[in-house]
Protein backbone atom coordinates (compact mmCIF):
# COMPACT_ATOMS: atom_id res chain seq x y z
CA UNK A 1 0.00 0.00 0.00
CA UNK A 2 2.82 2.40 0.91
CA UNK A 3 4.52 1.70 -2.42
CA UNK A 4 1.34 2.61 -4.29
CA UNK A 5 1.01 5.86 -2.34
CA UNK A 6 4.66 6.73 -2.93
CA UNK A 7 4.28 6.03 -6.65
CA UNK A 8 1.21 8.26 -6.93
CA UNK A 9 2.88 11.01 -4.90
CA UNK A 10 5.91 10.85 -7.19
CA UNK A 11 3.68 10.94 -10.26
CA UNK A 12 1.86 14.06 -9.05
CA UNK A 13 5.15 15.76 -8.20
CA UNK A 14 6.52 14.99 -11.67
CA UNK A 15 3.33 16.28 -13.28
CA UNK A 16 3.60 19.57 -11.36
CA UNK A 17 7.24 19.96 -12.44
CA UNK A 18 6.34 19.34 -16.08
CA UNK A 19 3.39 21.75 -15.92
CA UNK A 20 5.78 24.47 -14.77
CA UNK A 21 7.74 23.74 -17.93
CA UNK A 22 4.65 23.55 -20.15
CA UNK A 23 1.32 24.78 -18.78
CA UNK A 24 -0.63 22.87 -21.48
CA UNK A 25 0.41 19.47 -20.08
CA UNK A 26 -2.58 17.73 -18.52
CA UNK A 27 -1.35 14.21 -17.77
CA UNK A 28 1.52 11.74 -17.88
CA UNK A 29 1.03 8.82 -20.27
CA UNK A 30 4.17 6.75 -19.60
CA UNK A 31 7.62 7.27 -18.08
CA UNK A 32 11.16 5.87 -18.03
CA UNK A 33 13.41 6.13 -14.99
CA UNK A 34 16.74 7.10 -16.58
CA UNK A 35 17.76 7.86 -20.15
CA UNK A 36 20.69 9.53 -21.90
CA UNK A 37 20.50 11.52 -25.13
CA UNK A 38 22.90 10.87 -28.01
CA UNK A 39 23.18 12.58 -31.39
CA UNK A 40 24.56 11.09 -34.58
CA UNK A 41 27.42 13.06 -36.13
CA UNK A 42 27.33 12.83 -39.92
CA UNK A 43 30.87 14.14 -40.21
CA UNK A 44 32.37 11.67 -37.72
CA UNK A 45 29.86 8.90 -38.45
CA UNK A 46 29.57 8.16 -34.74
CA UNK A 47 27.15 8.68 -31.88
CA UNK A 48 28.04 11.55 -29.56
CA UNK A 49 26.74 11.82 -26.02
CA UNK A 50 24.88 15.05 -25.28
CA UNK A 51 24.70 16.76 -21.92
CA UNK A 52 21.10 15.64 -21.35
CA UNK A 53 20.13 12.74 -19.11
CA UNK A 54 17.40 12.06 -16.60
CA UNK A 55 13.82 10.81 -16.43
CA UNK A 56 11.79 10.57 -19.63
CA UNK A 57 8.09 11.40 -19.82
CA UNK A 58 5.52 11.06 -22.58
CA UNK A 59 3.00 13.78 -21.75
CA UNK A 60 -0.54 14.54 -22.88
CA UNK A 61 -1.36 18.14 -23.74
CA UNK A 62 -4.54 20.20 -24.05
CA UNK A 63 -3.21 21.92 -27.16
CA UNK A 64 -1.38 20.87 -30.32
CA UNK A 65 0.83 18.89 -30.32
CA UNK A 66 -1.31 16.59 -28.17
CA UNK A 67 1.72 14.54 -27.08
CA UNK A 68 5.25 15.55 -26.19
CA UNK A 69 8.36 13.61 -25.21
CA UNK A 70 10.29 15.34 -22.43
CA UNK A 71 13.52 14.46 -20.66
CA UNK A 72 14.00 16.44 -17.44
CA UNK A 73 17.72 17.02 -17.44
CA UNK A 74 19.63 16.29 -14.25
CA UNK A 75 22.87 17.72 -15.66
CA UNK A 76 21.71 21.25 -16.56
CA UNK A 77 18.66 23.42 -17.20
CA UNK A 78 18.54 22.34 -20.85
CA UNK A 79 15.74 19.79 -21.16
CA UNK A 80 14.82 17.70 -24.17
CA UNK A 81 11.37 18.49 -25.58
CA UNK A 82 10.17 16.68 -28.70
CA UNK A 83 6.65 17.15 -30.09
CA UNK A 84 5.09 13.84 -31.12
CA UNK A 85 3.39 14.42 -34.47
CA UNK A 86 2.31 12.28 -37.41
CA UNK A 87 5.73 12.93 -38.97
CA UNK A 88 7.61 11.47 -36.00
CA UNK A 89 9.96 8.67 -37.14
CA UNK A 90 11.41 6.11 -34.78
CA UNK A 91 13.18 2.77 -34.73
CA UNK A 92 15.00 0.60 -32.21
CA UNK A 93 18.65 -0.15 -32.80
CA UNK A 94 20.26 -1.63 -29.71
CA UNK A 95 20.91 -0.02 -27.34
CA UNK A 96 19.12 3.10 -28.64
CA UNK A 97 15.68 4.28 -29.57
CA UNK A 98 16.55 6.33 -32.64
CA UNK A 99 14.17 9.10 -33.67
CA UNK A 100 13.81 11.96 -36.11
CA UNK A 101 11.09 14.52 -36.56
CA UNK A 102 10.71 17.04 -39.36
CA UNK A 103 9.51 19.54 -36.76
CA UNK A 104 12.86 19.40 -34.89
CA UNK A 105 14.40 22.82 -34.36
CA UNK A 106 17.71 21.89 -35.97
CA UNK A 107 16.18 20.50 -39.14
CA UNK A 108 14.81 17.31 -40.54
CA UNK A 109 18.26 15.70 -40.91
CA UNK A 110 18.92 15.67 -37.19
CA UNK A 111 19.07 12.08 -35.95
CA UNK A 112 19.08 11.47 -32.24
CA UNK A 113 19.10 8.39 -30.06
CA UNK A 114 17.93 7.78 -26.52
CA UNK A 115 19.73 5.18 -24.40
CA UNK A 116 17.56 3.57 -21.73
CA UNK A 117 18.94 2.21 -18.48
CA UNK A 118 16.04 -0.30 -18.45
CA UNK A 119 15.44 -2.17 -21.71
CA UNK A 120 11.88 -3.07 -20.67
CA UNK A 121 11.07 0.61 -20.23
CA UNK A 122 12.42 1.27 -23.72
CA UNK A 123 10.11 -1.40 -25.17
CA UNK A 124 7.12 0.09 -23.36
CA UNK A 125 7.92 3.62 -24.55
CA UNK A 126 8.43 2.47 -28.14
CA UNK A 127 5.19 0.48 -28.14
CA UNK A 128 3.22 3.44 -26.78
CA UNK A 129 4.74 5.90 -29.25
CA UNK A 130 3.99 3.57 -32.16
CA UNK A 131 0.31 3.54 -31.18
CA UNK A 132 0.25 7.32 -30.76
CA UNK A 133 1.84 7.99 -34.16
CA UNK A 134 -0.52 5.53 -35.88
CA UNK A 135 -3.48 7.35 -34.35
CA UNK A 136 -2.10 10.76 -35.34
CA UNK A 137 -1.57 9.60 -38.92
CA UNK A 138 -5.19 8.36 -39.08
CA UNK A 139 -6.46 11.67 -37.69
CA UNK A 140 -4.35 13.62 -40.19
CA UNK A 141 -5.73 11.57 -43.08
CA UNK A 142 -9.28 12.01 -41.81
CA UNK A 143 -8.84 15.77 -41.55
CA UNK A 144 -7.36 15.93 -45.05
CA UNK A 145 -10.25 13.88 -46.41
CA UNK A 146 -12.70 16.02 -44.51
CA UNK A 147 -11.16 19.17 -46.00
CA UNK A 148 -11.56 17.83 -49.53
CA UNK A 149 -15.17 16.88 -48.86
CA UNK A 150 -15.87 20.31 -47.42
CA UNK A 151 -14.72 21.87 -50.69
CA UNK A 152 -17.00 19.57 -52.69
CA UNK A 153 -20.01 19.85 -50.37
CA UNK A 154 -19.97 22.78 -47.95
CA UNK A 155 -22.79 22.17 -45.44
CA UNK A 156 -25.16 25.09 -44.87
CA UNK A 157 -26.04 26.15 -41.30
CA UNK A 158 -29.38 24.36 -41.69
CA UNK A 159 -27.54 21.12 -42.43
CA UNK A 160 -26.61 20.78 -38.76
CA UNK A 161 -30.24 21.20 -37.74
CA UNK A 162 -31.47 18.65 -40.29
CA UNK A 163 -28.73 16.21 -39.36
CA UNK A 164 -29.37 16.61 -35.64
CA UNK A 165 -33.06 15.95 -36.08
CA UNK A 166 -32.41 12.97 -38.33
CA UNK A 167 -29.89 11.42 -35.97
CA UNK A 168 -31.82 12.02 -32.79
CA UNK A 169 -35.05 10.81 -34.34
CA UNK A 170 -33.51 7.37 -34.79
CA UNK A 171 -31.81 7.06 -31.39
CA UNK A 172 -33.62 4.66 -29.08
CA UNK A 173 -32.26 2.48 -26.32
CA UNK A 174 -35.03 -0.06 -26.41
CA UNK A 175 -37.98 1.37 -24.50
CA UNK A 176 -40.14 4.48 -24.26
CA UNK A 177 -38.52 5.36 -20.96
CA UNK A 178 -35.02 5.30 -22.38
CA UNK A 179 -35.56 6.85 -25.82
CA UNK A 180 -33.74 10.11 -26.48
CA UNK A 181 -36.54 12.63 -26.91
CA UNK A 182 -35.80 16.20 -27.95
CA UNK A 183 -38.83 17.46 -26.07
CA UNK A 184 -37.27 16.43 -22.73
CA UNK A 185 -34.15 18.49 -23.36
CA UNK A 186 -33.17 21.05 -20.77
CA UNK A 187 -32.71 23.59 -23.59
CA UNK A 188 -35.55 26.13 -24.11
CA UNK A 189 -38.00 24.79 -26.66
CA UNK A 190 -37.50 27.68 -29.07
CA UNK A 191 -33.74 27.04 -29.21
CA UNK A 192 -33.91 23.23 -29.47
CA UNK A 193 -33.15 21.35 -32.63
CA UNK A 194 -36.81 20.39 -32.91
CA UNK A 195 -37.86 24.03 -33.23
CA UNK A 196 -37.12 23.85 -36.97
CA UNK A 197 -39.63 21.54 -38.65
CA UNK A 198 -37.92 18.98 -40.84
CA UNK A 199 -39.84 17.27 -43.64
CA UNK A 200 -39.98 13.54 -43.09
CA UNK A 201 -38.33 12.79 -46.43
CA UNK A 202 -35.25 14.80 -45.41
CA UNK A 203 -34.60 12.57 -42.40
CA UNK A 204 -32.96 9.91 -44.56
CA UNK A 205 -29.20 10.47 -44.84
CA UNK A 206 -26.91 8.67 -47.21
CA UNK A 207 -23.54 7.47 -45.91
CA UNK A 208 -21.59 10.50 -47.16
CA UNK A 209 -24.08 12.99 -45.74
CA UNK A 210 -24.10 11.16 -42.43
CA UNK A 211 -20.30 11.33 -42.20
CA UNK A 212 -20.23 15.07 -42.95
CA UNK A 213 -23.09 15.72 -40.54
CA UNK A 214 -21.39 13.84 -37.70
CA UNK A 215 -18.13 15.70 -38.27
CA UNK A 216 -20.00 19.00 -38.14
CA UNK A 217 -22.20 18.13 -35.18
CA UNK A 218 -19.36 16.88 -32.99
CA UNK A 219 -17.92 20.42 -33.01
CA UNK A 220 -21.23 21.98 -32.00
CA UNK A 221 -21.25 22.60 -28.22
CA UNK A 222 -25.05 22.89 -28.07
CA UNK A 223 -25.47 19.53 -29.78
CA UNK A 224 -22.99 17.90 -27.37
CA UNK A 225 -24.74 19.50 -24.39
CA UNK A 226 -28.05 18.12 -25.64
CA UNK A 227 -26.72 14.59 -26.12
CA UNK A 228 -25.00 14.65 -22.72
CA UNK A 229 -28.16 15.88 -20.98
CA UNK A 230 -30.19 13.07 -22.54
CA UNK A 231 -27.51 10.54 -21.64
CA UNK A 232 -27.67 11.58 -17.99
CA UNK A 233 -31.47 11.32 -17.99
CA UNK A 234 -31.32 7.83 -19.47
CA UNK A 235 -28.69 6.79 -16.92
CA UNK A 236 -30.67 8.18 -14.00
CA UNK A 237 -33.86 6.49 -15.24
CA UNK A 238 -32.10 3.13 -15.48
CA UNK A 239 -30.59 3.52 -12.01
CA UNK A 240 -34.00 4.40 -10.57
CA UNK A 241 -35.59 1.32 -12.14
CA UNK A 242 -32.79 -0.92 -10.85
CA UNK A 243 -33.15 0.49 -7.34
CA UNK A 244 -36.92 0.00 -7.48
CA UNK A 245 -36.45 -3.60 -8.64
CA UNK A 246 -34.01 -4.30 -5.79
CA UNK A 247 -36.44 -2.86 -3.23
CA UNK A 248 -39.26 -5.00 -4.60
CA UNK A 249 -37.07 -8.12 -4.45
CA UNK A 250 -36.10 -7.28 -0.88
CA UNK A 251 -39.76 -6.84 0.16
CA UNK A 252 -40.64 -10.21 -1.35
Amino acid sequence: MAAVIDSETRRKANLRSLQRLDSNIVDLAITATHVVLYEFSNSKRTWEKKNIEGSLFITKRSDSPRFKLIVLNRSSNENLEVPITASFQMQVKEPYMIFRDGAASKGAEEIRGIWFHDGNERESIVSYLEQVVKSLVKIEKLEASRGMEAVEVLPSPDAKVDAGAALLATLNLGSKNTSLSLESSSEPKQSSLESSPVPRQNLVLDKKSLQLSLLSLIQDERFLDLIHAQYLKVLNARNAREQQARRENTNE
